[in-house]
């Protein structure tokens, strides 16, 4: 329970610009709670990113749905910031 509470915590972070992407690895490094975080809803919880968009960020990156943030290899995450990193 505590650890859903931390990773809807750290969504709101994300879509209220609290914390950047970047940071956002880090904290995944630091935190087994973020990096059990699906890539998808990490996406989705970025401002002005809805499932449409969402979907066509994984398909380019080549991330499938199911992927966690700590399963995102360094091309995974390299083409993920060059998505959405403007």
């Amino acid at each position: 329970m505590a650890n859903r509470r931390r990773r809807a915590e750290v969504k709101r972070q994300i879509k209220s610009g609290e914390l950047s992407l970047e940071e956002l690895f880090e904290l995944a490094d630091r935190e087994e709670c973020v990096a059990q975080m699906r890539a998808y809803d990490l996406i989705s919880a970025l401002p002005a990113i809805g499932d449409v968009k969402a979907e066509r960020i994984m398909q380019k990156a080549q991330i499938a749905k199911s992927r966690r943030i700590r399963g995102l290899g360094p091309k995974q995450r390299a083409e993920l910031f060059r998505a959405l990193v403007r």
